[in-house]
């Protein structure tokens, strides 16, 4: 993956469609290379997001509902979701970057 650029919100709308992902993934890295990826997306998931990011992301990405929808499943504003899920990408993309070299 030397000298290629990760870019956070391709790789987070790929999430979506983990099978347009994989093939992404696939031409880039090996097998082995893909698994410590994705198991390091994880932790970082797991370890470095807030419990309001983890259940906006999930639900914005997972799920596929929009901003408005998850603000009155929540009670929040529209405006504090964004923020979760753009405060959670940030996170994502800084982690990965310093663990994988990506610029």
């Amino acid at each position: 993956m030397k000298n290629k650029v990760l870019s956070l919100d391709n790789f987070t709308e790929s999430i979506a469609s983990m099978d347009e992902f994989k093939k992404i993934v696939s031409e880039q890295t090996t097998n082995t290379e893909y698994k410590k990826m994705i198991k390091s997306l994880k932790n970082i998931v797991d370890g470095e997001l807030t419990a309001k990011q983890k259940l906006c992301v999930s639900l914005y990405y997972g799920d596929m509902k929009k901003m408005s929808e998850i603000a009155e499943e929540l009670g929040i504003g529209i405006s504090s979701v964004s923020r979760h899920i753009k405060k959670a990408k940030q996170k994502v993309q800084k982690t990965m970057t310093y663990y994988y070299s990506i610029n």
